[in-house]
């Protein structure tokens, strides 16, 4: 299985195919590598395409430690994936939560991104809004962590912001649905105690 090593010993599970320029892809919160699927399979005809569990994602590393889990962290393992993989330049594209972190990935590595592609990127709760967004995600990792994801991602699955992908793409929604449901319970078990920590994550 391949894997590239962390700078704070975090493996990270990868996969990629093709030649030429590197195309990074780094996926959202209720996915993991199997979300680009379509895309390893276009874009590898022409370039190198790789794309990686986010930490926390098996079969990637779920450490135990909440400080393990940052934004800054999220956006350094792109560049430790690249240096990995002995990539020094790539197009770097996201979504949400993989969005949020190529984002920084562009503030803080300007000289290693070609080009940016964010999709779906908010910028996290307004200020007043804060003490709010961490009571609900924290009772979404309660719910998570009491139902398991094959429960509990059935109405995540079929929440407000995935309707029209239900309506436009029934197949391909199934399989999002289906992929959501086989993620571990155990990450967010892990965020459990430290859930302010973890909430700060989408932040």
């Amino acid at each position: 299985m391949p894997q590239v090593t962390t700078d704070d010993e975090v493996k990270l599970h990868y996969e990629e195919a093709g030649d030429g320029t590197p195309v990074i892809f780094v996926h959202e919160f209720a996915g993991d590598i199997r979300s680009w699927e379509p895309q390893m399979r276009h874009f590898s005809r022409r370039y190198r395409a790789v794309a990686y569990n986010a930490r926390g994602y098996p079969p990637s590393d779920v450490p135990s430690q909440a400080d393990k889990y940052s934004q800054q962290r999220a956006c350094d393992d792109i560049r430790a994936l690249m240096d990995g993989l002995g990539i020094d330049v790539a197009h770097i594209v996201g979504l949400s939560m993989g969005g949020f972190a190529t984002l920084h990935f562009g503030f803080e590595y300007p000289d290693r991104a070609l080009s940016l592609v964010v999709g779906g990127c908010g910028y996290g709760a307004e200020p007043d809004k804060r003490d709010q967004f961490q009571r609900e995600t924290l009772a979404t990792i309660e719910k998570i962590s009491g139902e398991t994801m094959a429960v509990a991602g059935v109405a995540y699955a079929s929440g407000p912001t995935r309707v029209q992908y239900q309506n436009k793409d029934p197949r391909g929604w199934k399989e999002f649905e289906t992929q959501l449901r086989d993620h571990s319970t155990d990450g967010c078990s892990q965020y459990h105690d430290g859930g302010a920590a973890a909430a700060a994550i989408a932040l």
